[in-house]
Protein backbone atom coordinates (compact mmCIF):
# COMPACT_ATOMS: atom_id res chain seq x y z
CA UNK A 1 0.00 0.00 0.00
CA UNK A 2 1.27 3.45 -0.86
CA UNK A 3 1.80 5.43 2.32
CA UNK A 4 -0.61 8.40 2.49
CA UNK A 5 1.22 11.68 2.78
CA UNK A 6 1.49 13.39 6.13
CA UNK A 7 -0.07 16.80 6.16
CA UNK A 8 1.19 19.98 7.67
CA UNK A 9 1.84 20.15 11.40
CA UNK A 10 -1.04 22.57 11.90
CA UNK A 11 -3.59 19.82 11.23
CA UNK A 12 -5.37 18.35 14.27
CA UNK A 13 -3.89 15.37 16.04
CA UNK A 14 -5.84 12.13 15.77
CA UNK A 15 -6.81 12.17 19.42
CA UNK A 16 -8.12 15.72 19.15
CA UNK A 17 -10.84 14.66 16.69
CA UNK A 18 -14.40 14.44 17.99
CA UNK A 19 -16.67 11.90 16.35
CA UNK A 20 -20.37 11.10 16.15
CA UNK A 21 -20.60 7.44 15.10
CA UNK A 22 -24.03 6.68 13.67
CA UNK A 23 -26.06 3.73 12.55
CA UNK A 24 -29.58 3.81 11.15
CA UNK A 25 -32.20 1.12 10.71
CA UNK A 26 -34.71 1.85 7.97
CA UNK A 27 -37.76 0.43 6.21
CA UNK A 28 -35.88 0.07 2.92
CA UNK A 29 -32.96 1.16 0.81
CA UNK A 30 -33.89 4.61 -0.55
CA UNK A 31 -34.77 7.79 1.38
CA UNK A 32 -36.32 9.27 -1.77
CA UNK A 33 -39.47 8.37 -3.67
CA UNK A 34 -38.73 6.71 -6.98
CA UNK A 35 -40.09 4.57 -9.78
CA UNK A 36 -39.18 0.88 -9.53
CA UNK A 37 -37.90 -1.22 -12.41
CA UNK A 38 -41.30 -2.91 -12.57
CA UNK A 39 -43.00 0.43 -13.19
CA UNK A 40 -44.41 0.82 -9.68
CA UNK A 41 -44.09 4.08 -7.77
CA UNK A 42 -42.19 3.48 -4.54
CA UNK A 43 -42.62 5.67 -1.47
CA UNK A 44 -39.46 6.86 0.32
CA UNK A 45 -38.03 4.58 2.98
CA UNK A 46 -38.21 5.80 6.56
CA UNK A 47 -35.87 5.68 9.56
CA UNK A 48 -37.04 3.27 12.26
CA UNK A 49 -34.11 3.54 14.68
CA UNK A 50 -30.98 5.60 15.24
CA UNK A 51 -27.94 4.70 17.31
CA UNK A 52 -25.16 7.14 18.21
CA UNK A 53 -21.82 6.83 19.99
CA UNK A 54 -19.88 10.02 20.61
CA UNK A 55 -16.11 9.82 20.94
CA UNK A 56 -13.36 12.27 21.72
CA UNK A 57 -10.34 10.64 20.15
CA UNK A 58 -10.41 7.06 21.46
CA UNK A 59 -12.64 7.85 24.45
CA UNK A 60 -16.36 7.08 24.39
CA UNK A 61 -18.28 10.03 25.85
CA UNK A 62 -21.94 9.23 25.32
CA UNK A 63 -24.41 6.79 23.77
CA UNK A 64 -27.87 7.58 22.44
CA UNK A 65 -30.54 5.53 20.72
CA UNK A 66 -34.18 5.91 19.82
CA UNK A 67 -36.83 4.18 17.78
CA UNK A 68 -38.90 6.38 15.47
CA UNK A 69 -42.49 5.86 14.42
CA UNK A 70 -43.23 5.55 10.71
CA UNK A 71 -46.10 6.46 8.43
CA UNK A 72 -45.67 3.72 5.88
CA UNK A 73 -44.99 0.02 5.50
CA UNK A 74 -42.42 -2.10 7.37
CA UNK A 75 -41.51 -5.13 5.23
CA UNK A 76 -41.53 -8.55 6.87
CA UNK A 77 -37.94 -9.20 5.85
CA UNK A 78 -36.84 -5.99 7.59
CA UNK A 79 -38.69 -7.03 10.74
CA UNK A 80 -36.98 -10.43 10.70
CA UNK A 81 -33.55 -8.89 10.07
CA UNK A 82 -33.71 -6.20 12.74
CA UNK A 83 -36.19 -7.54 15.24
CA UNK A 84 -38.01 -4.20 15.05
CA UNK A 85 -41.76 -4.70 14.77
CA UNK A 86 -44.71 -2.42 14.06
CA UNK A 87 -45.96 -2.64 17.68
CA UNK A 88 -42.53 -1.44 18.86
CA UNK A 89 -42.73 1.57 16.55
CA UNK A 90 -46.33 2.38 17.44
CA UNK A 91 -45.29 3.90 20.75
CA UNK A 92 -42.11 5.53 19.46
CA UNK A 93 -41.76 9.31 18.95
CA UNK A 94 -42.06 10.68 15.41
CA UNK A 95 -38.83 11.34 13.54
CA UNK A 96 -39.14 15.10 14.05
CA UNK A 97 -38.82 14.64 17.82
CA UNK A 98 -35.95 12.19 17.47
CA UNK A 99 -34.14 14.59 15.14
CA UNK A 100 -34.48 17.45 17.63
CA UNK A 101 -32.75 15.32 20.28
CA UNK A 102 -30.17 13.98 17.86
CA UNK A 103 -29.05 17.18 16.14
CA UNK A 104 -27.34 18.84 19.16
CA UNK A 105 -25.40 15.61 19.78
CA UNK A 106 -24.04 15.72 16.22
CA UNK A 107 -23.03 19.35 16.26
CA UNK A 108 -19.35 20.12 15.80
CA UNK A 109 -18.30 16.50 15.24
CA UNK A 110 -17.10 14.36 12.37
CA UNK A 111 -19.97 12.06 11.39
CA UNK A 112 -18.95 8.45 10.96
CA UNK A 113 -20.85 5.43 9.64
CA UNK A 114 -19.71 2.05 8.42
CA UNK A 115 -21.42 2.30 5.04
CA UNK A 116 -21.49 6.08 4.98
CA UNK A 117 -23.04 6.57 1.51
CA UNK A 118 -26.11 4.64 2.72
CA UNK A 119 -26.53 6.17 6.18
CA UNK A 120 -25.47 9.55 4.79
CA UNK A 121 -28.24 9.46 2.18
CA UNK A 122 -30.83 9.15 4.96
CA UNK A 123 -29.19 11.80 7.13
CA UNK A 124 -29.13 14.12 4.12
CA UNK A 125 -32.81 13.49 3.40
CA UNK A 126 -34.13 13.46 6.97
CA UNK A 127 -32.12 16.25 8.62
CA UNK A 128 -32.20 19.96 7.73
CA UNK A 129 -29.62 20.93 5.13
CA UNK A 130 -28.15 23.50 7.47
CA UNK A 131 -27.14 20.70 9.84
CA UNK A 132 -25.62 18.07 7.56
CA UNK A 133 -23.95 20.46 5.14
CA UNK A 134 -21.59 21.90 7.75
CA UNK A 135 -20.31 18.50 8.92
CA UNK A 136 -17.89 16.02 7.39
CA UNK A 137 -18.97 12.44 6.70
CA UNK A 138 -16.45 9.60 7.03
CA UNK A 139 -16.82 5.92 6.19
CA UNK A 140 -15.12 3.25 8.32
CA UNK A 141 -15.44 0.77 5.46
CA UNK A 142 -13.40 3.09 3.24
CA UNK A 143 -10.90 3.74 6.04
CA UNK A 144 -10.49 0.00 6.54
CA UNK A 145 -9.77 -0.46 2.85
CA UNK A 146 -6.84 1.94 3.22
CA UNK A 147 -5.63 0.98 6.70
CA UNK A 148 -6.33 -2.78 6.77
CA UNK A 149 -5.42 -3.73 3.19
CA UNK A 150 -4.73 -7.34 4.21
CA UNK A 151 -8.46 -7.90 4.79
CA UNK A 152 -10.17 -8.55 1.43
CA UNK A 153 -13.76 -8.10 2.64
CA UNK A 154 -14.76 -5.29 4.97
CA UNK A 155 -18.38 -5.65 6.03
CA UNK A 156 -19.00 -4.67 9.63
CA UNK A 157 -19.35 -8.35 10.61
CA UNK A 158 -16.09 -9.28 8.89
CA UNK A 159 -14.21 -6.39 10.47
CA UNK A 160 -15.58 -7.31 13.90
CA UNK A 161 -14.39 -10.90 13.45
CA UNK A 162 -10.96 -9.79 12.23
CA UNK A 163 -10.49 -7.25 15.04
CA UNK A 164 -11.99 -9.39 17.82
CA UNK A 165 -15.01 -7.15 18.37
CA UNK A 166 -18.22 -8.64 19.77
CA UNK A 167 -21.42 -7.22 18.30
CA UNK A 168 -24.09 -8.43 20.69
CA UNK A 169 -27.07 -7.63 18.48
CA UNK A 170 -26.27 -6.95 14.84
CA UNK A 171 -28.80 -4.94 12.82
CA UNK A 172 -29.95 -2.91 15.80
CA UNK A 173 -28.82 0.68 15.58
CA UNK A 174 -27.03 1.22 18.89
CA UNK A 175 -25.22 -2.13 18.84
CA UNK A 176 -24.04 -1.55 15.26
CA UNK A 177 -22.98 1.99 16.18
CA UNK A 178 -21.03 0.62 19.15
CA UNK A 179 -19.33 -1.96 16.93
CA UNK A 180 -18.51 0.74 14.36
CA UNK A 181 -17.07 2.93 17.12
CA UNK A 182 -14.79 0.06 18.16
CA UNK A 183 -13.70 -0.39 14.55
CA UNK A 184 -12.96 3.34 14.42
CA UNK A 185 -10.82 3.07 17.54
CA UNK A 186 -8.75 0.30 15.92
CA UNK A 187 -8.40 2.37 12.74
CA UNK A 188 -7.27 5.40 14.72
CA UNK A 189 -4.57 3.31 16.38
CA UNK A 190 -3.39 2.01 13.00
CA UNK A 191 -3.30 5.55 11.63
CA UNK A 192 -1.38 6.69 14.70
CA UNK A 193 1.16 3.91 14.17
CA UNK A 194 1.62 5.17 10.59
CA UNK A 195 2.22 8.71 11.78
CA UNK A 196 -0.91 10.20 10.23
CA UNK A 197 -2.41 13.37 11.63
CA UNK A 198 -6.11 14.08 11.89
CA UNK A 199 -6.60 15.66 8.47
CA UNK A 200 -4.76 12.87 6.66
CA UNK A 201 -6.88 10.30 8.49
CA UNK A 202 -10.16 12.02 7.61
CA UNK A 203 -9.12 12.42 3.99
CA UNK A 204 -8.71 8.64 3.69
CA UNK A 205 -12.33 7.99 4.58
CA UNK A 206 -14.28 11.12 3.73
CA UNK A 207 -17.42 10.79 1.59
CA UNK A 208 -18.50 14.08 -0.03
CA UNK A 209 -22.16 14.91 0.44
CA UNK A 210 -22.67 15.07 -3.31
CA UNK A 211 -21.73 11.37 -3.44
CA UNK A 212 -24.54 10.22 -1.15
Amino acid sequence: MTQPPLLESGSPALRELRFAVLDLETTGGSPKARWGKDGRFLQPSEITEVGLVRLSGLVVEERFSSLASIQGFLPEEIQRLTGISLPMLAGAPPWEQVALKLAPKLEGRVWVAHHAPYDGSFLKAWLPEGIWRRHRLVCTRLLAKKLIPELPRRSLAELCEFLGITNTRAHRALQDAEATAEVLQHLLKRAEDQGLNGEAFLALGEVPWNKV
